[in-house]
């Protein structure tokens, strides 16, 4: 009987293997969300490159060699600056090899034979990371919307989380502003490797709550008179209607602009399509009012404002609604007009069943 106890006593315990544990579920903050574009502007990255040129006659350094010309250690924001060349393609290597050395880009960029190709080099630089190519292309151009209403998009369409949109927004009109600061950006800048758009429309803001409604912008891309200054259409989407379109609970689209500013079929199918189709009549522009032409023949809702100051077209003006905002564009103004269009926009789409369309009234004056 004792031997077996001390046998019992002597039976070792056997601690559980990984593997045998009970695996703990995963909590939504375990997984953590991946950045997709680099910690640093182009215009700060280049400094890598440059270094490289002033200081080691543009070959193979050390990386404390580089960060000891730029006084800055090998610290973390070290090793963002090398891997933000690295992604922008200036450079190979980072903070972590033994070497950092310039690519064929980076020495264009450092050693350009001319402006032209310095400002060439940095916008390459710009397409070599992916993301910023892709957002530039859906929006063909710059001027993306206000980031309270970008949110969405760039976490449906592109793939940032949240945490880091912010700092998306913030990098991505640096490294514009750069851009335009060494020169026009030209029309390849907004193409994809397979010289391809992304997508039929852009998407300029979307509804609070998760509406599916549609509103279709038709305005001028740009201005064609000397009564307003370049950029005043811009201005007008960006801070008059999309807002009062959002705030009217609609999801705002609008065309992508095109160099010969023709009438395509993907414009047609959108003035089809949308529920609503908001057309400003400033400039009477003619691709506007054929836009306008299209959705009057569709039969469908549309809302149709104009600055102050534009002169009556045609009998529309007598016979549907138009809302006259404030050309200032000032913040005082806005404070007004974004409420006001909100509230007509929402009257409009209200009233769309019970209100005689413009084919409808020419239909019953035979």
């Amino acid at each position: 009987m004792k031997a077996e106890i001390k046998k019992q006593d002597a039976k070792p315990a056997v601690a559980k293997t990984v593997s045998e544990q009970p695996k703990k579920p995963k909590s939504a903050s375990s997984s953590k969300a991946k950045r997709t574009f680099p910690h640093v502007s182009i215009e700060e990255c280049r400094k890598i490159a440059d270094s490289i040129k002033q200081f080691n006659a543009g070959n193979p350094w050390a990386p404390k060699d580089i960060a000891s010309t730029l006084e800055m250690g090998m610290s973390n924001n070290f090793f963002y600056l090398t891997a933000g060349s690295r992604d922008y393609k200036l450079t190979i290597g980072t903070r972590d090899t033994d070497k950092i050395e310039l690519s064929d880009l980076g020495r264009r960029l450092v050693y350009p034979k001319s402006p032209q190709e310095e400002s060439e080099a940095i916008q390459e630089a710009f397409r070599n990371v992916d993301l910023f190519k892709n957002v530039f292309d859906y929006y063909q151009g710059e001027n993306l919307p206000d980031i309270q209403y970008l949110k969405n998009t760039l976490k449906t369409e592109f793939g940032v989380e949240e945490q880091y949109q912010d700092d998306f927004y913030d990098l991505y009109r640096k490294n514009l502003a750069y851009l335009k600061s060494k020169g026009e950006l030209p029309a390849a800048l907004a193409k994809t490797s397979e010289g391809k758009a992304i997508g039929n429309s852009i998407i300029l803001g979307e509804s609070s709550n998760a509406g599916k409604l549609v509103a279709f912008v038709a305005m001028p891309f740009s201005e064609k008179t000397s009564a307003y200054p370049k950029g005043y259409f811009d201005e007008v989407l960006k801070h008059l209607i999309t807002p009062a379109a959002v705030k009217a609970n609609f999801n705002a689209r609008t065309a992508k602009k095109a160099g010969s500013e023709v009438i395509q079929s993907t414009i047609v199918n959108d003035l089809d399509s949308a529920d609503l189709v908001i057309v400003d009549l400033t400039e009477h522009n003619p691709n506007v009012l054929f836009e306008l032409g299209m959705r009057i023949a569709f039969d469908k809702p549309v809302c149709l404002i104009r600055a102050k100051g534009t002169a009556a077209i045609f009998d529309i003006d007598h016979m549907l609604r138009v809302y006259d905002y404030n050309p200032c564009m000032w913040p005082s103004t806005l404070e007004i007009d974004v409420p006001a269009l909100t509230e007509h926009i929402a009257e409009t789409w209200k009233n769309k069943d019970g209100d005689r369309s413009y084919l409808r009234i020419l239909r019953e004056s035979k």
